[in-house]
C-alpha cells in the first residue's frame, strides 16, 4: 500500500512540475527576437485589415516565421511565438493571408515583396507591396513556382 502512495505521489510531482524551458504553448524558443513593428502600404497607400506572414529566406533549425495581423491603418506588430513578441533579425519573404474585416476575404495578387529586420529590431519597418502586372497568377505570391530572389 506505502509503494502504491509513493509510486501515486511521484507520478503527481512529475505532472504538476512539466518539463519546462518552453513557452505557453510548450514550445523551446530557439531564436532570438528583437522587437519589430512598422507600416504596410500596397500601390503607395496604407493597406489593411489583412493577415501577414514573413518567411525567413535562410533554412536552419534556428530561423522562425513571423506574422502579424495588419490594422486598418496598415500598422503591425510582428509576432513569433506569441503576438507582439518581435522578430528574428534576417531576411524574410512576405506572404499575405487572408483579409477584412474578419479576415476572410482572399488577398490581392501582388509581386514577390522581401523585408529585412535589423539586429537591434525598429518600430518603423516598411513593407511596400505593389500591385502584380500583367498576369497576376504568374506574378502573384500565391504562385508556388515563384523564384528566389538573389
Amino acid at each position: 500500500m506505502m509503494r502504491s502512495a509513493n509510486v501515486l505521489l511521484a507520478t503527481l510531482m512529475i505532472c504538476l512540475t512539466g518539463c519546462g524551458g518552453g513557452d505557453a504553448a510548450g514550445s523551446k524558443r530557439t531564436v532570438q527576437t528583437v522587437p519589430a513593428s512598422g507600416t504596410l502600404t500596397l500601390d503607395d497607400q496604407p493597406f489593411g485589415p489583412i493577415h501577414i506572414d514573413l518567411l525567413p529566406l535562410t533554412s536552419g533549425e534556428n530561423v522562425r516565421t513571423a506574422r502579424a495581423n495588419v490594422n486598418e491603418d496598415g500598422t503591425f506588430v510582428l509576432g513569433t511565438y506569441e503576438e507582439e513578441d518581435g522578430a528574428a533579425p534576417g531576411s524574410y519573404r512576405v506572404v499575405l493571408g487572408n483579409m477584412g474585416e474578419n479576415l476572410m476575404d482572399p488577398p490581392p495578387a501582388v509581386q514577390e515583396t522581401q523585408v529585412m529586420i535589423p539586429e537591434g529590431g525598429g518600430d518603423s519597418i516598411k513593407i511596400i507591396l505593389k500591385s502584380a502586372k500583367g498576369d497576376a497568377a504568374a506574378d502573384s505570391l500565391l504562385n508556388p513556382n515563384i523564384k528566389k530572389a538573389k
